[in-house]
């Protein structure tokens, strides 16, 4: 066994020598020019060639990001000193098994076709298996990890009946249980700070100048958002965006960024909607400003749905400006210093001198945010805010719903999972909407977020006569989600109340309905 050890660790440390390497975000690309299929070591993952699929760099981000080399690496170890023991070598298929539909999980969660990601599965499948020390597609897991993919709201359910094996092993594990332990929580420190990463954009603006931004690209046109989904872009590709033709192309540099255009002039930085950070390379003193991603990035206490909350409770429409008939969205940058107030207040893109020094005046009442943090210590953060003024018309009569929240929340039982979904309904105007969602699973009285902080965005229909209409969520990509014979939902107003039917949550989660009450 420790010379089967030795010589899987010795074929690997041969292909990353020979192959050529590129340093990607995150982690070192090996080509290896094989036909055999994906996998990833440690930082080193593995492709044939430069022409790789998104979605399998994302598959082997993830298992770098969980730090599963190590998981393996310690069984292989486990195996050279239990070698007589059967259940440590079962120990490590049912491992290896809970590493795929981990990172098949972490994949699906970014908003992509699953029917797309599974014909990428079988694909895959029929590749060698390189060295059985490395994360990779497997042939005898296909069938499993379609399952759990199209099954997706069970993975928490495979989780703890996964953990509840663990006393078995215990004796097995004995030697190395209390720095396994440690492993895992700076395994868990390291995941976050890795998601946080994985989550940006780049795109190159000049020769030298770059911008990162948080995924999915949200730009604004015309006065009207849209929302692109560049990262799957292999080569080139345009978007058609009402009548704009934005185009992407993948600049394939050691940043992975983009260059994009917009009718074919390059690309303004007001175009941008979401929070901006500026990637270029930095260096200087403890007190210099960030403009970059940190290791772990401000927030506002309580979260996004916390600071949006504040605003819009905060936010008092100035009359002069109510008079004018004056709307739109105010862009504000500020710094978020050490101590994590707030500081250094520029409005990159205003409206009026009223909304303008309106949004100012919010921003200066609000509470400490968590600092950003460097190699552990506080660092100065720049950061930036969209304010969105927008006057209640004439049209909004009682039964209107523009410019309207509305909270909701629905529980549910499937295969035995409780679950709770919380959510929150915001009317943007007479058209665009929002949803933000948090759903928690409770399994053998294990309680867990599944997810939170979730934003949806949508388009609606509203009759007033009858009080109800339909409501048709987007993919990030702009697309509409669901089934063409299933969307739109189906809502009603009913007094001060809406209840919407979701039908793919009676299907995933067991909630038919959500009642929602006006906040």
């Amino acid at each position: 066994m420790t010379l089967l050890f030795i010589i899987k660790l010795a074929r690997l440390a041969i292909v990353i020598i020979r192959s050529p390497k590129k340093k990607m975000p995150g982690y070192t690309a090996v080509f290896t020019g094989k036909e055999h299929g994906s996998y990833s070591f440690f930082n080193y993952a593995f492709f044939p060639n430069e022409n790789v699929n998104a979605e399998i760099v994302r598959h082997e981000m993830s298992h770098i990001a969980h730090h599963h080399s190590a998981d393996i690496l310690f069984v292989e170890l486990m195996m050279i000193i239990q070698w007589f023991n059967p259940f440590i070598y079962l120990y490590k298929r049912e491992l290896q098994s809970l590493h795929e539909y981990m990172a098949d999980r972490d994949v699906v969660a970014t908003g992509i076709d699953k029917q797309n990601y599974m014909m990428l599965i079988l694909q895959q499948c029929t590749a060698v298996d390189f060295s059985n020390m490395s994360n990779n597609f497997s042939f005898l897991l296909t069938k499993k990890r379609i399952k759990m993919i199209t099954q997706s709201k069970k993975a928490k359910g495979v989780v703890i009946k996964a953990l509840l094996t663990l006393p078995l092993f215990a004796l097995l594990l004995f030697a190395n249980c209390q720095t396994n332990g440690q492993n895992k929580v700076s395994a868990e420190k390291a995941t976050e700070s890795a998601v946080e990463n994985e989550s940006r954009t780049t795109i190159k603006i000049g020769e030298e100048s770059y911008v990162t931004f948080a995924d999915p690209m949200e730009i604004n046109l015309d006065g009207k958002d849209y929302t692109l989904d560049i990262n799957s872009v292999k080569k080139e590709k345009a978007f058609k965006l009402g009548d704009h033709t934005v185009v992407a192309k993948n600049n394939n540099d050691e940043r992975n960024s983009y260059t994009v255009t917009v009718d074919g002039k390059p690309f303004d930085l007001k175009y941008l909607v979401n929070m901006i950070f500026d990637d270029s390379d930095s260096s200087g003193d403890e007190d210099e400003v960030q403009t970059g991603p940190v290791d772990v990035m401000p927030e506002y206490p309580g979260g996004t749905t916390a600071l949006f909350d504040f605003i819009s409770k905060s936010v008092k429409y100035p009359e002069a400006a109510k008079e004018k008939g004056i709307e739109g969205k105010v862009y504000v940058q500020f710094v978020i210093e050490k101590d994590g107030s707030l500081s250094s207040f520029t409005v990159l893109r205003g409206v009026s001198d009223e909304l303008d020094a309106e949004a100012i005046r919010v921003l200066k009442m609000m509470p400490k945010w968590k600092p950003g943090m460097n190699d552990g210590k506080p660092v100065r953060v720049q950061y930036t805010i969209p304010f969105y003024f927008k006057l209640n018309g004439a049209e909004n009569t009682l039964t209107a719903l523009s410019g309207t929240k509305w909270d909701g929340k629905g529980e549910g039982t499937k295969d035995g999972t409780n679950f709770v979904m919380e959510m929150t309904m915001d009317f943007y105007n007479n058209d665009d909407g929002l949803f933000v969602m948090k759903l928690t699973a409770e399994q053998n009285g294990e309680k867990s977020v599944v997810f939170e902080h979730v934003g949806l965005d949508f388009k609606y229909i509203y009759d007033e006569k009858t009080e109800g209409g339909a409501i048709q969520p987007k993919n990030p990509d702009g697309s509409d989600l669901g089934e063409p014979g299933q969307r739109p939902y189906i809502y009603k107003k009913k007094g001060d109340k809406i209840v919407v039917e979701f039908y793919d949550f009676k299907e995933d989660i067991g909630i038919e309905s959500i009642t929602f009450t006006k906040k």
